[in-house]
């Protein structure tokens, strides 16, 4: 899977864009929304920026990851023991090794990811989503 304009920054909670752009998905955005069009093979995940005074400074409003031509998919169910609100605050993200689909839990560092490797998001109610497209593209609106 290839990003597109953006990378995985280094502690595994973020996003980084050319001209110093960044997004902090723990800490200063809300998963929002999975939307997933199997006509199409696409996959738009969405995060809200947070209502905190800690999150004033956040790039934008709305932020999505648009997957292109999605060919693998796997959701893990939240442990019901967490309250609902820890469904919207990511734990880690990360590029996986197909042979780890079943791990959601371990982060790995990205230095020598491969294109084949996975994206994975894991949440701090412990669901997760694993998901291997063509191409993803990180999508900004103010």
């Amino acid at each position: 899977m290839q990003l597109l304009n953006f990378a995985i920054g280094r502690q595994n909670i973020d996003l980084e864009w050319p001209d110093d752009g960044y997004a902090d998905l723990h800490n200063h955005y809300d998963f929002s929304q999975l939307t997933y069009v199997p006509a199409e093979a696409r996959l738009i995940l969405s995060w809200q920026k947070s209502s905190g005074e800690w999150a004033k400074n956040a790039a934008a409003q709305t932020l999505y990851l648009l997957f292109e031509g999605v060919g693998y998919m796997q959701v893990k169910a939240r442990d019901p023991d967490y309250p609902l609100s820890e469904d919207a605050c990511l734990q880690s993200i990360c590029r996986t090794p197909t042979e780890s689909r079943d791990e959601f839990e371990n982060i790995y560092f990205n230095v020598d990811a491969q294109h084949s490797y996975d994206l994975t998001l894991y949440f701090q109610s412990e669901w997760g989503i694993k998901v291997n497209a063509d191409t993803v593209r990180l999508q900004l609106e103010s």
